[in-house]
Order: structure tokens, then C-alpha cells, then sequence
């Protein structure tokens, strides 16, 4: 058996399933390898990781893939598995339409907070409603990603970056009601998608292990598809750990996610375009990077 070491995008969570699925039914054993699973203690470290030979493959964001890849970091989407709806989290009781009708000086957690990144992709979002918010106007709020305790806890208006899967969820079942602006619904590119990579070593020298992963890999997808509630059963018997905080709430939150896989495995590339030339005019990259240079398409 080959080792291969899967570095996740954030901690152990139900967008994981697939992968736990298709190892407990043997489907990487097939291909001849053994799937390993690296958790990254801070959200932004797998593709440097990846580049350095220090993990097989990655799970990320083509929202961090543009700009690592424009900094030079030689790696490539090669499979999306995961397509949420995702964008600005807004609480549904005050009376906001649409991001038009946010004050201007709307308070915005969003991580990287108070870097103008995100606060730029908010801005774009407002304007596209009809607003005139320049992103100065916003105030940026630093609660990283724990988007439901800042609203919930009044230290911010609104969030972003945030998905249906998890901070709506969490949210109605603190019963603090919320919704989402979704991100193409106003004008950015529909970024909230979990793609796999590999580096560009590895696509061009180890192409069979690509191969064998990804059909793997889509065959624990196709079933967390087909058997939902065996999947996310046989995710929690293997990480039970994941749900000992508080098991309703990671309950609804892998409902409402295996229904968001995708076992097609076609990355987006008209939005990988349209991302590349939003990056340059929010500030993530001084050109655009090539679709090519993102996204293989050969294995799927």
C-alpha cells in the first residue's frame, strides 16, 4: 500500500464525509493506497504544505487557490466535491432586503479582519444592489471565523464568508435566525466551493496515484450520496470527537452538507476567470493568473 496524506482546509467537519466513507469501504485500499488525514492548526497552511512535498494532496478554496498561485505556489485545482451556498450572513430581523439597505457604517466580521480584502468584496456586493458603500465605510470586525457568535453576540452586523452549511445552521439552532446574500446573487464570483489540489509535481510525475485517488475519492461521494444517513453515521463512529460538543447541532449541520457533494468532480472554470480578474481589482493578485494555471482538468 501507497501512503497518501489528504491535508484538510480547516479542522475535521462534515464536509469531510466522503473521504472517512471511502476509506471505511476499502475504496482507496483498491487503488493500493492508505489515506491519511492531516489537520491544519491554523486554515490557510495546506498549500504551501502541498507545494513544499510535505502532503499528496489538499482540500481548499478557489477564493486562497488564486492568490497562492500568483504568488508563485505551484499548485492546481484538480476536482471540486463540495458547492454551498455562501456570501454575506445577515440576521433576518432587521429589516434588510438586500446589502443595499445596510448602514454605512455596517459593522463586518470577516476573517483577516481589518485587512481590505474582505471589506472590498462587501463593498462590490453593496454596489451591486444599488448601494454606494466604499469599503472605508465598513467597520471590520476580527472574530475570524466564529461569524454566528459575532452576530449573536452584537459585536457585528453582518459576516462574511460565511456558508449555509454550517453558520445558518448554527444560527437557527441558536435560535438566532439568519440568512445569506449569496455571492453571485450580487456580482462576485461563486467562490464557495471545496476543490481538491495537488502540486505540479506531483500532477505531472505521479499521475496514476491522481488517478486512483480521485476515482477513490468519487466513489465515497456517489455513496454519501446515495446512503446519506450511512455516511454521516460511519463519520461520527470514525471521529466521534467531532460531534461530542454538541451532537444536534453537528447532526443538522451534516444534513444540511451531504446534500451540498458533488460527485461530477468538473471544476468551475469560467468562475476561476472571473476570480482571477475580481483578485487583481480587490487586491489579492497584481494580474491575473491563467484558468490554466489553476485548474487541471485532465483526470476528471
Amino acid at each position: 500500500m501507497e501512503t497518501v496524506t489528504l491535508g484538510l482546509e480547516w479542522f475535521l467537519n462534515p464536509d469531510h464525509i466522503p473521504f472517512y466513507l471511502a476509506d471505511e469501504r476499502g475504496y482507496y485500499a483498491d487503488e493500493g493506497l492508505e489515506l491519511a488525514v492531516w489537520e491544519p492548526p491554523e486554515h490557510y497552511e495546506t498549500l504551501e504544505m502541498l507545494a513544499d512535498d510535505e502532503l499528496d494532496f489538499a482540500i481548499t478554496e478557489p477564493i486562497h487557490l488564486i492568490p497562492e498561485r500568483a504568488e508563485g505556489v505551484p499548485v492546481k485545482g484538480i476536482a471540486e466535491f463540495l458547492d454551498t451556498p455562501g456570501g454575506i450572513q445577515y440576521p433576518t430581523g432587521r429589516g434588510w432586503e438586500t446589502p443595499a439597505d445596510l448602514p454605512e457604517d455596517v459593522r463586518l466580521n470577516y476573517p483577516g479582519a481589518p485587512e481590505p480584502e474582505g471589506r472590498r468584496m462587501v463593498a462590490e456586493m453593496i454596489r451591486n444592489a444599488g448601494g454606494d458603500h466604499a469599503a472605508a465605510d465598513i467597520e471590520p470586525v476580527d472574530r475570524g471565523f466564529y461569524h454566528t457568535d459575532a452576530l449573536v453576540e452584537d459585536d457585528a452586523d453582518i459576516a462574511f464568508l460565511a456558508f449555509h452549511n454550517f453558520e445558518v445552521v448554527e444560527s437557527r439552532h441558536r435560535d438566532f435566525e439568519t440568512a445569506l446574500w449569496e455571492l453571485d446573487d450580487y456580482g462576485l464570483p461563486d467562490f464557495s466551493r471545496l476543490i481538491l489540489t495537488a502540486s505540479d509535481e506531483t500532477l505531472d510525475t505521479a499521475p496514476d496515484r491522481v488517478e486512483g485517488f480521485l476515482r477513490a475519492t468519487r466513489r465515497g461521494v456517489e455513496a454519501t450520496l446515495e446512503d446519506p444517513e450511512t455516511a454521516i453515521e460511519t463519520f461520527f463512529e470514525r471521529n466521534p470527537e467531532v460531534r461530542d460538543e454538541d451532537p444536534d447541532l453537528l447532526d443538522s449541520i451534516a444534513a444540511d452538507t451531504v446534500e451540498q457533494f458533488t460527485a461530477e468532480f468538473a471544476q468551475a472554470t469560467d468562475m476561476y476567470a472571473d476570480l482571477a480578474e475580481f483578485a487583481v481589482e480587490i487586491g489579492l493578485a497584481d494580474e491575473p493568473v491563467p484558468v490554466s494555471a489553476v485548474a487541471d482538468e485532465r483526470f476528471v
